[in-house]
Parts: structure tokens; sequence; C-alpha cells
């Protein structure tokens, strides 16, 4: 088997929900989660700055990480009513199995291109997306029960 290129951490928990705002609530006032950024993404790839927000991404902790200040360890609360890439499920699974969208683990930014290649050899299908925001691009694919998983990492 291929050796395994590091994974330097866990960059995201990422939990579908019915209620952005009371999640987001309970996340700030329980376990003190501060909101980081959010976006209303009800058309994929169309950021409307004016709308009701579809994402939230709180901070659970600040890591002196390759992905640095932009992308802090979060808890992410993805509106899978409204969030383009949820409806279509995109990433993540059909919510009445679970709440949980995906796991996303950081990765160094030179072993890119090694996950990549070893994912495909695998069989494992994975896509790649691009995220300017925060200066970072992704690799998304599968697990065995068909939970999805993110390799993130600084562009």
């Amino acid at each position: 088997m291929d050796p395994v290129p590091p994974i330097t951490g866990v960059a995201e928990i990422v939990l579908s929900v019915a209620d952005l705002p009371a999640m987001r609530s309970f996340y700030e006032q329980v376990l003190g989660f501060p909101v980081h950024s959010e976006a209303s993404l009800e058309t994929e790839g169309v950021d409307d700055p004016e709308g009701e927000p579809t994402i939230s991404f709180l901070t659970i902790k600040e890591l002196q990480t390759p992905l640095g200040a932009l992308h802090p360890q979060m808890l992410v609360l993805i509106d899978y009513q409204r969030h383009a890439s949820a409806r279509r499920r995109l990433i993540g699974h059909d919510v009445q199995r679970s709440t949980l969208n995906h796991l996303a683990f950081e990765i160094p930014p030179n072993s890119y291109d090694a996950h990549l290649a070893r994912l495909q050899r695998l069989g494992l299908n994975p896509v790649e997306a691009e995220f300017p925001a925060v200066d970072a691009k992704a690799i998304f694919f599968r697990d065995p029960e068909n939970n999805a998983l993110e390799l993130i990492c600084r562009r």
C-alpha cells in the first residue's frame, strides 16, 4: 500500500442544520464558539451579502497552522434546506441519516498532489474545490459508509 501523506489536524466539523440561527446561538452561548464568518449561498458560487446566512463558521480554537488566521479550527453549520451545495448534496449526505455533513482534515500544502494522486489510485473519485475567501483548496471524497471527507490546505 502507498505511504500515507501527513494529516496535520482537524480543520472543521460540519453539521447540517434545520434552524441555523438557533443552532448558531446555541453553540455561541453554550460552548462559547464565536462567529468567525457567515455567507448566504442559496445559489451555487454566488454570495448574497444582503441575504440571510445559509452557512456559519464558528471558531472552536485558533491554531498556528498553514491555514493560519483565515481558517482556525471550526464548527461549521450549514442550512441544508437553503445552502446550494447542501440541497444538491454535492457535499454531505441525506439529513435523515445524520446531521454530520462532512469531516475536514488539514494537510500540508506540499502534500496536496500526493493525497490527490493516492485517492485517485485507490478509486475514491476525489473532487477538488477552491475556497478563495480563505486562500485554500480541498479534496473531497467518501468513506466506505458514504460519509463525506475533506482534505484542506492553503493554496
